[in-house]
């Protein structure tokens, strides 16, 4: 009976051991198993022990046997049951930890995903704004290099402005002191324009009859006989030719010639060596009012070029420096740029026709038909005309033309 007990008890305990190994191959907690295999083992140690120790010759009631029995049997069922008990706990507490740390691990991985998406968008978020930052930045950059062009190209511009004003204002400077050298210097070294006639001898007393234009004056001399004089070696602008329009300082040089000669006492004309007279049967003189020559003071004041130079050449130079000191000051003719031909003769309003040259035929020559109507007055247009003639002029009158009466009724420019 004891060694059917003890094999029961070792099988029990095998059982239990092996239970606790594969527990443990399975990360289990083996402890219970090894546990019930070592009760099993203290049982049937206990039962092997109690086997060997009642002599065999003894024979002990039956129904002690069956007590002893018994009582082994409920001591086995009392440890089957607390075992049973104790597995069912710790089962119980096994499967608890499990979900607990399965719990744990659900909320690490959780947790794990959600600062995973947290450093994602704050890595998003961070990655934007500093894109954001960068584009800001490249946009002031952008500005600012804008706005330092643009103040660059104004600080050039305003450079430029107040180097072209020096410049400006140095070559002004430098023109002003020029003009006084050369006025200081003119008035050192020429002569004045006034200048009284030394001796009469040679001189022609005349009177004034009209003024034809700046360069051409009819007079009457002692034996009443009208002379039509042209001035020797100066050229005005023309107010009166019957093909060209009035030119620029025409006008003011009839206008000045005719304020000298009419403020003079008496008028003077002189002959040069050479013809006296042109293809026009004019004479060829020179002309003063009182002691003044009116050709230098028609070239110094910038009314008149020299020009037509011949054998006639009494008194070139002076009006060569009378000319020039004009030129210098940029007065009347000279202030116009290229309104002086001064590679040949007239100005360049439009093309001069070129001065007949004088001849030593007689005057009889050519017939007196051949002098311009004096009398015929050219005007560009209406609005100059109407300078002289306010209310226009009638189809009479030496100033009309045909193509300023557009209504045909015989008055031009009314």
């Amino acid at each position: 009976m004891a060694l059917m007990l003890w094999i029961f008890v070792s099988i029990a305990m095998f059982v239990f051991i092996a239970l606790a190994l594969r527990s443990k191959s399975k990360n289990q907690n083996p402890r219970r198993h090894f546990r019930r295999a070592g009760i099993a083992f203290v049982t049937g140690l206990a039962l092997f022990f109690m086997s060997v120790a009642v002599p065999s010759e003894v024979e002990e009631p039956v129904d002690q046997t069956a007590s002893a029995d018994e009582d082994a049997e409920e001591v086995t069922e009392e440890a089957t049951e607390e075992e049973t008990e104790q597995e069912s706990k710790e089962d119980s507490e096994e499967e608890e930890a499990a979900a607990e740390a399965e719990k744990e691990k659900e909320e690490s991985i959780e947790a794990e995903k959600e600062a995973s998406i947290e450093a994602a968008e704050k890595e998003k978020e961070e990655s934007i704004e500093a894109e954001r930052e960068k584009e800001e930045s490249i946009e002031e950059a952008s500005i600012e290099a804008e706005k330092e062009k643009e103040e660059s190209i104004e600080a050039e511009k305003e450079a430029s402005i107040e180097a072209k004003e020096e410049s400006i204002e140095k070559a002004e400077a430098e023109k002003e002191k020029s003009i006084e050298e050369a006025e200081a210097k003119a008035e050192a070294e020429e002569e004045p324009v006034e200048e009284p006639v030394a001796s009469k001898e040679g001189l022609i007393p005349v009177s004034l009859y009209r003024v034809v234009d700046g360069d051409t004056v009819n007079v009457i001399d002692d034996s009443g006989q009208e002379l039509k004089l042209r001035l020797l070696l100066i050229d005005t602008p023309e107010t009166v030719h019957p093909n060209k329009p009035v030119e620029p300082y025409g006008k003011e040089a009839s206008a000045r010639l005719t304020e000298l000669l009419n403020a003079a006492d008496q008028l003077y004309i002189e002959y040069d060596s050479g013809d006296k007279t042109d293809h026009y049967d004019r004479h060829l003189v020179y002309l003063y009012a009182d002691d003044v020559s009116v050709h230098e003071v028609l070239l110094k004041e910038g009314l008149a070029r020299v020009g037509y130079i011949y054998e006639q050449q009494r008194y070139l130079s002076e009006f060569r420096a009378a000319e020039q000191y004009a030129k210098d000051r940029g007065l009347g003719i000279w202030s116009i740029p290229g309104y002086v031909n001064e590679g040949g003769e007239g100005f360049n309003s439009e093309e001069p026709e070129p001065e007949p040259e004088p001849t030593s035929e007689p005057a009889t020559s050519e017939p007196a038909t051949s002098e311009p109507q004096e009398t015929t007055e050219y005007f560009q247009n209406c609005t100059e005309l109407k300078k002289v003639y306010p209310d226009g002029v009638a189809s009479d009158h030496a100033a009309y033309q045909s193509k300023m009466d557009r209504d045909k009724d015989n008055w031009a420019c009314e």
